[in-house]
């Protein structure tokens, strides 16, 4: 459960810009999801990126167009996200691994296989880390949830499509492993049409 990305691998292609959404920004990318995602998300998922603290939509935009999103939310191991709007877990107890559960990644299909996924996961990462007060590491620290480290470590969490090869793939390809004891839990076993992969993620300079 390690990250493989070097800092050279999260450069961008020219042209293209990272930023957070903005309440401007919101019909492209429920646009972009509703184009990419086979799942229709409605108006509140988007205004829950928007005003609650502890979740987070950064975009990639090329000429003034949104092309690519990622949206995440954090935990840490001890409290629950809070009520909307609400400061929810903002202060992270000390010894507490912040947890980051990605809810939704696309980038269209013209601007694929650039490294831009790749780059949103390690921005959107970064920005709720110093969110909630976590410092920002140059030299990462270890893969691991000892005492000494949990401070400092991310653990990275999504669910992808169990017919979805390249996400898989994706996913791998950051470290991030399937879990399979996850699946077990949820109840569908093998005919879950989801399935869990989790990792450590360990940060570098995106700027």
């Amino acid at each position: 459960m390690t990250e493989r990305d070097s800092g050279d691998m999260l450069l961008l292609p020219d042209g293209i810009g990272i930023r957070m959404m903005k309440s401007s920004d919101m019909s492209q990318v429920r646009a972009l999801h509703t184009k990419l995602l086979p799942i229709a998300y409605p108006t509140a998922f988007f205004v829950q990126l928007l005003v609650q603290p502890q979740h987070m939509c950064v975009i990639a935009t090329c000429e003034g167009n949104v092309v690519a999103f990622v949206s995440a939310t954090m935990e840490t191991r001890h409290s629950t996200p809070g009520p909307l709007g609400s400061s929810g877990d903002q202060e992270r107890p000390t010894g507490d691994a912040l947890r980051v559960t990605l809810l939704t990644l696309g980038v269209s299909p013209e601007f694929q296989r650039q490294g831009i996924a790749r780059r949103l996961v390690h921005e959107v990462v970064q920005r709720l880390r110093s969110s909630c007060g976590a410092p920002y590491h140059e030299s990462p620290p270890a893969p691991s949830l000892s005492e000494s480290d949990s401070t400092d470590a991310v653990v990275l969490c999504a669910e992808v499509a169990r017919d979805n090869s390249s996400g898989q793939s994706f996913y791998s390809h950051l470290g991030m492993q399937r879990q399979l004891e996850a699946d077990m839990q949820s109840g569908f076993g093998s005919k879950a049409r989801t399935c869990t992969v989790l990792g450590v993620m360990r940060t570098v300079p995106v700027s």
